[in-house]
């Protein structure tokens, strides 16, 4: 009679520890960003639109888009941690005035468009383009980053651009 106890008594600690450890990662704030950032707040509706902004301009095809390599993270890594102050803020202004952009233009939030009218959307901010102002700012550095980490994915390098380790092989300018 003491054995079924002790046991039960262990099976019941067992599930309660499993519950307490799990209970953490349930109690996590959605609303955060799934990426650590030290200098900028960004929220997870704000990193889904990121990613569906980083899509459209590095869209899948056979290749992987710039969602499947995670441009959008690499994006606010690179604003987070080698921008200066006001230049993340500048960027946090302009993603502010691109949610402003889309639901004035399109009516609804950018993650909700559809292919077509994101490229409605990016094609005016594109027609205002020699504007100096939070959006244009904001836009440019989407654009820079998620080309940065597009070309400099493990995908780019190994099936579009093969990267050879210096000295490499000599090509010549004359053909042999």
């Amino acid at each position: 009679m003491n054995n079924i106890s002790r046991r039960k008594a262990l099976k019941q600690f067992v599930f309660v520890s499993a519950g307490l450890a799990i209970i953490p990662s349930c109690m996590q704030d959605r609303s955060k960003s799934a990426l650590l950032l030290k200098n900028i707040a960004v929220g997870s509706d704000d990193e889904a639109m990121l990613a569906e902004l980083s899509e459209s301009i590095i869209p899948k095809t056979s290749t992987p888009g710039a969602k499947d390599i995670s441009a959008h993270l690499f994006v606010l890594k690179m604003v987070d941690d080698c921008t200066k102050k006001e230049d993340q803020t500048k960027f946090l202004e302009g993603l502010k005035a691109f949610n402003v952009f889309c639901k004035s233009n399109a009516g609804k939030d950018f993650v909700k468009c559809s292919t077509e009218e994101r490229k409605k959307v990016l094609t005016m901010i594109l027609a205002k383009k020699d504007e100096e102002n939070d959006l244009n700012a904001f836009f440019k550095t989407v654009k820079r980053f998620t080309i940065q980490a597009y070309t400099s994915s493990e995908f780019f390098l190994t099936k579009v651009q093969v990267y050879e380790l210096v000295p490499g092989r000599y090509h010549g300018c004359v053909p042999a």
